[in-house]
């Protein structure tokens, strides 16, 4: 059997920051699924059309829409968005209005009326927006720490303040029924951000250690699967590393001293250490170089992404994050999705403290959630040495991830005849 460490990239996704005045929201569109739709998107958050423009309706429980009108700072007058050409719908139903979903709004009774007014679901809408006018059709869906702001502008109160504005979210205190821009949640920015390089990054030729690099905004967290000088597992992390352009450079750290999936956790072992600096610096979104000083000694690596599935319909919930249980920090499991699969790589120790690490490289989709076998390697080279291969991958039991909404889970676990679980959700950072 070949083993291949492969994360798959979840297309060339583009984010979009869009900045309030509560805070921003970060949006990964939906490229090669909605491509009219988020092509349409992009040309007004290019243009600049939405600076200026602000939150107009809020529906508790259901959404908050933008993007229809701009306060005129000139005039104190709010006119609407210049709008393109309509886009045609791009309703599919594997794109469900769930909750943290961006979708079009359009005119009733017209599916091809959708101009520059978005709207993002507080809730699972689908059985309300997915089978009405031809369906909303969604072309993104907001980062975790994203919809934490949307959920703070749908606590705001409400006026009704006549004609599109009967649902207007208000910040502050009208004075003299007057509403002023700063009682708006007003977008500042709507930019587009780097490229997501999101994905396991590996060498060809040197099956049997990556790198998961998770992304969100412009913030990249690297996980590092390799070898210790025994050829025994050991991670690293590099937990901050802020993208510019097309690179990003941050410290190297390695954990050590905490419990065993064996037993219930416990921290009090843990040690954090810096142990080095690297940099990585992609030519594209699929190719790279990991340039890196580990335990004083340079090196540098050709990092690629392989796929590890095909398909033509994304999928309505993409998994691909960093998880972890916030009462037991210091281990994680990092998910990809492409299409029907996910790869989960596991970080964490032995019965003695030691680093180490687990892979399921095929992990099938079904419903809401996935079941693969578990493996360790073993055998392999330290990163600062001459790559060798690696022994046979260990089969040493399967995993089971069941996931009770987009963000929250269980991960049930056979590990070396020991069965056990944790709850897990993703990390906001």
């Amino acid at each position: 059997m070949v083993f291949m460490l492969a994360f798959p990239a979840v297309g060339n996704a583009t984010t979009v920051k869009i900045q309030t005045s509560l805070g921003a929201i970060d949006v990964l569109l939906y490229d090669t699924a909605a491509p009219r739709t988020v092509a349409n998107f992009l040309t007004y958050v290019n243009s600049g059309a939405y600076r200026n423009s602000f939150i107009h309706r809020s529906v508790p429980g259901f959404i908050i829409q933008g993007g229809g009108f701009v306060w005129d700072d000139a005039s104190q007058t709010v006119p609407g968005v210049s709008t393109n050409a309509p886009v045609a719908n791009e309703f599919s139903a594997s794109r469900s209005n769930r909750r943290g979903s961006i979708a079009m709004a359009k005119l009733g009774g017209d599916p091809n009326s959708a101009t520059s007014q978005w709207f993002i679901n507080l809730a699972d809408n689908g059985s309300i927006l997915d089978g009405q006018n031809g369906g909303f059709t969604v072309f993104g869906e907001v980062s975790t720490s994203g919809m934490a702001v949307v959920d703070a502008i749908a606590r705001l109160p409400l006026v009704n303040a006549g004609g599109a504005f009967s649902e207007l979210p208000i910040v502050g205190t009208i004075v003299n029924n007057v509403i002023q821009k700063s009682n708006l949640v007003i977008t500042s920015a709507t930019t587009v951000l780097a490229s997501s390089y999101q994905g396991l990054w590996w060498n060809a030729n040197e099956s049997g250690w990556g790198m998961s690099v998770t992304q969100h905004g412009n913030i990249i967290f690297a996980a590092l699967y390799t070898y210790d000088a025994t050829g025994q597992p050991t991670w690293y992390v590099i937990p901050n590393c802020p993208v510019t352009a097309s690179a990003c450079s941050g410290a190297i750290y390695r954990v050590t001293g905490g419990t065993s999936p064996a037993v219930p956790w416990s921290a009090a072992g843990k040690a954090v250490a810096q142990v080095g600096t690297g940099t990585l610096t992609f030519a594209s979104s699929s190719a790279g170089t990991f340039n890196f000083t580990l335990n004083n000694v340079p090196g540098s690596k050709a990092i690629a992404l392989q796929p590890l599935a095909t398909g033509t319909t994304a999928p309505a919930i993409d998994y691909t994050d960093l998880w972890w249980n916030p009462g037991e920090d210091g281990w994680g499991i990092s998910l990809t999705q492409q299409f029907g699969v996910i790869f989960a790589a596991w970080y964490t120790y032995d019965a003695t403290g030691r680093a180490v690490w687990y892979v399921v490289p095929n992990c099938p989709v079904i419903n809401a959630g996935c079941k693969g076998d578990l493996y360790q390697v073993t055998g392999g080279a330290p990163l600062t040495t001459a790559w060798k291969g690696t022994d046979q991958p260990i089969p040493v039991g399967e995993v089971t991830f069941a996931f009770s909404n987009t963000s929250n889970g269980t991960m049930t676990y056979k590990l070396n005849n020991l069965t056990s679980s944790r709850v897990v959700t993703r990390q906001a950072y």
